[in-house]
Order: C-alpha cells, then structure tokens, then sequence
C-alpha cells in the first residue's frame, strides 16, 4: 500500500504517524510476498503496541484540546481498533509466548487489520479531524 497525498489528513504530525505506519505495513507485505514473514511479524506486532498507545493518545489530545465535537465517536473507533489489535497480539504470545516466529496466517490477518483500518479510519474519520484541525476551516 502506498502513501498519496490523498490520505494527508493536513495535520503534519499526524500526517508523519501515518507514514510511518504505511513503511511498517509495507515492509511487513514485503516479507509476505517473500516468504520471510513469520520472522518479521513479531516486530511488527511489537511495533503497532507500542504505535497505537502513543498515535491515538496524540490525536485525542488534539482532539480534546481543540474541543472537536467527533471526539467520542472517534476515540470509539480507536477503542474498537485496540480490542482488534489485542487478539493478533495474543495470537502471537500463543506461539510460545511470542518467542518463535509467527506464521504467515497472523502476518496477513495483521496486514489485512492494518489496511482496512487504513481505508476506513484514516481516509474518512481522520480526514474529518484533518479538516477540523486545519487553520483554514
């Protein structure tokens, strides 16, 4: 999945978060399509716990700051989004408590998790907040 100009939300921190986001993924079809996944996505497991935690607290800063009036519903999503996450994770501390590598079903179930909340979150609901955001609303 590539990164347009489409998918700026015109935030540029959150904007950079998204694409740091997108390089992770990326790297992750990458191994998949070279059949070396297993052994890449427990760090991109790793990655998103820690990326989750620290963009969503970010962006409901921002919203809470700015008194955007989707913040409930947003932070919502990234709830949902949360729950979602911590049934990969736990599909990776099954394989030995996460000391083998994981399999090619957990790296493209991530990968599909990943793109969809890409589709669906950041091109619609952060574009919302993007828009609410920007000096020239």
């Amino acid at each position: 999945m590539e990164w347009t100009e489409d998918l700026s939300v015109g935030n540029e921190v959150i904007d950079e978060q998204h694409k740091e986001l997108f390089r992770k993924i990326n790297d992750l079809v990458l191994a998949i399509n070279h059949s070396v996944c297993k052994y890449k996505i427990g760090d991109v497991i790793r990655f998103l716990d820690e990326y989750i935690v620290f963009h969503f607290s970010e962006e409901e800063k921002m919203m809470q700051k700015s008194s955007y009036p989707g913040y409930k519903a947003h932070k919502a999503q990234h709830e949902d989004f949360k729950r979602n996450f911590e049934e990969l994770k736990g599909e990776l501390v099954k394989l030995d408590g996460g000391k083998k590598p994981g399999s090619y079903d957990l790296s493209v179930q991530t990968n599909q998790v990943v793109v969809d909340w890409i589709l669906e979150h950041i091109a619609k609901v952060d574009k919302k907040l993007g828009e609410f955001l920007s000096p020239s609303s």
